[in-house]
């Protein structure tokens, strides 16, 4: 699996998920390029599938962190929403009346 096929699998919550996490270590973490661009379809899969309870607050909040650390992404378009899940403390925590609000922000835009 090459780097951008291992960023798609873990932004996008692919079946390959987890060797993607595996495949990334063969590479430098830190990227002179931006090799994937995370767009608000990415967001809004992962916000519900966090609504479906296909996964827990702290994997969508280890997803936004993932995100938000790594330089071959490109997240400006949603940008606000990735730092809000990545920072609960600060921002409030992950509970399905903020997603629900996220998706409705997401689908007005």
């Amino acid at each position: 699996m090459d780097r951008v096929e291992a960023l798609k699998q873990i932004v996008r919550f692919g079946e390959n998920r987890e060797l993607a996490y595996s495949a990334l270590a063969s590479f430098p973490f830190d990227s002179e390029v931006e090799l994937v661009k995370v767009t608000k379809e990415d967001l809004a899969n992962a916000l519900n599938t966090f609504l479906l309870n296909e996964i827990t607050a702290d994997e969508l909040e280890l997803w936004a962190n993932f995100i938000e650390c790594r330089d071959d992404l490109n997240y400006a378009e949603i940008e606000d929403y990735i730092y809000a899940l990545a920072n609960p403390v600060l921002v409030g925590e992950i509970d399905i009346i903020k997603i629900n609000k996220m998706v409705q922000l997401l689908n007005a835009s």
